[in-house]
């Protein structure tokens, strides 16, 4: 197969392709052989570990070392134990979810078990926000009574008026047209009334995923605003904001109405937290998440909620040292709460809360 001609990265984000007329049908983003997605938890069989674990040396030599070492046979049971401990309780771990997996209908394992595709991801974008004469425009939700006998290329044209200038309110929302971005049949609304799904049986936006290791997919400090959000994980050597496009994209598959973030990773003091929900009944996208974040650790901390930490030296002075760089020159300046996590302010993503209510979010030094 030839080589793509965009990066990896782009198959989610970064890179939206422009519609300045409406002559030519739209094209979507092509499937590649290796998608760019976070790792996942792999917890290897008791088979695999035994044989990775099986000695090489012959019986003849063992007998011929063990006049020398009298420990031996007795370090050898204990290991033996150990590792038999060790894989049975690799056993249940693998077993556990392949049993609850066949109990659930089969509709319910196809739709919770097929990843989602990087370019599906940002097929969303091209729809919520297309890029109508270089400018994203926003294309969701659609309007209410549209009408059929709307023209949608006088529409378009209608965007620039005669001196160039661009007018995003005279776009109506929702118009199909075989040279825009069609809704994908993957993305549906959530019902209203329907259970939502847990968070343990979402797939999360990329965007949004915490990585163990390596560059995060988002650079970005929540003390700044969503707008101030970059791309991490790119071969560019410059800075690349996230567009209206890739913030519109959908922060779970499937879509959700209510994300509970109720814990930070790591956080010696979780009955100190501020939990928080963020919601959009149109379905979550990653601007929400975002925003609801930096609203978040915004909030003035009060007097007495501080004076609440007294037990906890390590707490109070870290909030002191960070209100003091960041606001030190500024008169009148109250403490936020971004100010308790100190350097920790760069957000590394979100993982399902180990209670299996909410999510949890993982932040890093700045």
């Amino acid at each position: 197969m030839a080589a793509p001609s965009k990066p990896l990265w782009m198959q989610h984000g970064g890179w939206y392709a422009p519609i300045d007329d409406l002559s030519r049908p739209w094209v979507g983003s092509p499937e590649l052989d290796k998608p760019d997605t976070a790792p996942y938890l792999f917890i290897p069989s008791a088979t695999s570990l035994r044989k990775q674990q099986q000695r090489t040396t012959s019986k003849s030599e063992l007998v011929a070392r063990a006049p020398n070492t009298p420990t031996a046979s007795r370090k050898k049971r204990r290991r033996l134990v150990i590792s038999r401990a060790l894989h049975r309780l690799a056993d249940m771990i693998a077993r556990v979810p392949e049993d609850e997996f066949r109990k659930q209908p089969r509709s319910e394992r196809n739709s919770r078990t097929e990843e989602v595709a990087l370019r599906e991801w940002k097929a969303w974008g091209y729809y919520a926000y297309p890029k109508l004469h270089g400018h994203y425009i926003r294309n969701f939700p659609p309007d209410k009574d549209i009408p059929p006998s709307l023209d949608v290329e006088q529409v378009f044209e209608s965007l620039k008026d005669e001196r160039n200038v661009l007018h995003p309110e005279r776009w109506v929302r929702g118009l199909q047209h075989p040279a825009l971005p069609p809704r994908p049949k993957r993305w549906l609304d959530h019902k209203k009334g329907d259970p939502l799904p847990f968070p343990w049986e979402c797939q999360l936006n990329p965007f949004l995923q915490h990585i163990t290791f390596g560059r995060p997919h988002l650079d970005w400090d929540i003390s700044e605003p969503s707008a101030e959000c970059y791309m991490g994980r790119t071969d560019s050597k410059g800075l690349i904001p996230l567009s209206r496009a890739d913030k519109a994209q959908p922060a779970t598959y499937p879509f959700v109405t209510h994300m509970y973030i109720n814990a930070i990773a790591e956080d010696p003091y979780p009955d100190q937290f501020w939990p928080f929900y963020v919601v959009n009944e149109n379905g979550i996208t990653v601007k929400d998440v975002l925003d609801k974040v930096y609203e978040n650790f915004q909030q003035y901390l009060s007097l007495v909620e501080f004076q609440s930490w007294e037990g906890s030296y390590h707490k109070q002075n870290a909030a002191r040292i960070a209100f003091e760089v960041r606001w030190g020159h500024t008169r009148g300046q109250q403490a936020r709460r971004l100010d308790v996590l100190g350097t920790h302010c760069m957000f590394r993503g979100l993982e399902p809360h180990p209670n299996r209510e909410g999510w949890t979010m993982f932040v890093g030094l700045a």
